[in-house]
């Protein structure tokens, strides 16, 4: 079981481009939507700012280039961390201020008007930021479905009445052990260590059962399938293959930079959820299609 886990694990990685891919997809929507909002926003602030500033006969082409001087003061070297200094609103207004009261005496007639156009204008950039979030999100979510539904295909291939049986099966198996668990831990609170431990295991004893319901039911012995060992060798094989997933990432991070290793970890560890989800049918498939093959 733990080599056929891995090697499915392995053979997988030829669909690592289809939750990369719909992320890159919701990510470019997302910011599709961005610039243009960004830009809107940027132009309704100027022109909010310079009506604020109508009557003061300051000179607007000196502001702008205060304004700039003290975006290019940034650090840079982490552009991240400098746009979210220059999208914050207490920035961005203690800037405009303390620009404005270099160029004309009154400054602190504007403070108030030019907070709240600030205010407004930061509340802009994030809903946009935002748009990026949900977007990225919903990519994410969609390739996690579509690369599942491919890999099932290879490894575990089911009917659909099986998919709505092991459904039910499953809520009511995961509805019982949660009632268990919270009224265990309500009767004896040092219960929660032991109700974890518990947990994995019971997840791996109806992991091996609903998977046996769908592939092994009638082709193959229930304790040849169900069995604690079994339960061992799944667990250990799920845990490896985080393992192996979590290592990749970090040398994915480390060869390229955080924004990119994100992605690549993203769908990596996609891939790895959706075969260790898979596993266990996988494994009694296997088993019970060699046994009719043998009888």
């Amino acid at each position: 079981m733990i080599k056929q886990g891995i090697k499915n694990f392995f053979t997988s990685f030829k669909y690592f481009f289809t939750p990369l891919g719909t992320m890159a997809l919701g990510f470019v929507i997302g910011v599709s939507i961005l610039i243009p909002g960004v830009s809107a926003a940027v132009k309704t602030l100027a022109t909010n700012i310079k009506n604020i500033l109508g009557d003061s006969n300051i000179d607007l082409t000196a502001l702008k280039n205060c304004i700039t001087a003290a975006v290019q003061e940034l650090d840079w070297t982490d552009p991240f961390k400098a746009v979210q200094t220059m999208i914050n609103s207490d920035w961005l207004t203690s800037t405009l201020n303390e620009c404005v009261g270099s160029l004309v005496e009154n400054a602190e007639a504007f403070s108030s008007q030019i907070g709240n156009a600030v205010l407004t204008f930061s509340n802009k950039i994030v809903s946009y930021i935002a748009v990026v979030i949900v977007f990225t999100v919903l990519g994410m979510i969609g390739g996690f479905w579509l690369t599942k539904w491919l890999i099932r295909r290879n490894i575990a291939k089911r009917s659909l009445w099986k998919h709505f049986l092991v459904s039910l099966v499953d809520s009511l198996l995961v509805i019982a052990l949660f009632v268990y668990c919270a009224w265990f831990v309500t009767v004896w609170k040092p219960s929660i260590f032991i109700s974890t431990v518990m947990s994995f295991i019971l997840f791996g004893f109806v992991a091996l059962f609903e998977a046996y319901l769908v592939h092994g039911y009638g082709k193959v012995g229930f304790k040849k399938i169900v069995n604690i060992q079994n339960v061992a060798k799944l667990l250990a094989t799920d845990a490896i293959i985080f393992a192996i997933a979590a290592v990749i990432c970090v040398i994915a991070i480390l060869i390229t930079n955080i924004p990119v290793g994100f992605f690549i970890g993203i769908a990596l560890m996609e891939i790895a959820f959706i075969v260790i989800g898979l596993n266990a049918e996988a494994y009694v498939k296997t088993t019970a299609e060699n046994n009719t093959e043998i009888s």
